[in-house]
């Protein structure tokens, strides 16, 4: 009786090993830096550089509430603004303005509007550092 269940448990583990292996076979080593697993599994895009972002990679940013909306400074994802807590580098990207379609420095932002709705945030982008001239 001992003697079967000992063989069930490897048995048991021998598979789960196998299932894993083939699993972690299907995935790229570095998922941070192979475009096309960030392409097929990403949730949304930076609004400033375009990279496709993973579940818990999240854009830098700064809300100012108010009523009936508020202001938001948008600074980057953590491959295009380099004061990101999550800030990874290596990889220079082209930081473009979502209304105006110029390059923003690397000090630079984008401003945009929030609005609250009990569905969802709605983010209006105003412009840029470039294009609104913000002090």
């Amino acid at each position: 009786m001992l003697l079967k269940i000992t063989v069930a448990v490897l048995l048991a583990a021998v598979l789960v090993i196998i299932i894993i292996s083939l699993l972690r076979k299907n995935r790229p080593e570095n998922p941070i830096s192979d475009e096309s697993f960030r392409k097929e599994n990403s949730y949304r895009n930076c609004p400033i550089c375009g990279t496709p972002l993973l579940r818990g990679e999240t854009v830098h940013s700064h809300l100012y509430p108010g009523k009936p909306d508020g202001m938001m400074y948008i600074y980057g994802c953590p491959f295009c603004h380099k004061d990101h807590p999550r800030f990874k580098g290596g990889r220079e990207v082209e930081r473009i303005c979502p209304y105006c379609k110029v390059k923003i420095p690397s000090d630079g932002w984008v401003v945009a509007r929030v609005f609250e709705k009990p569905e969802k945030t709605h983010v209006h982008v105003l412009g840029c550092t470039v294009c609104r001239k913000v002090k």
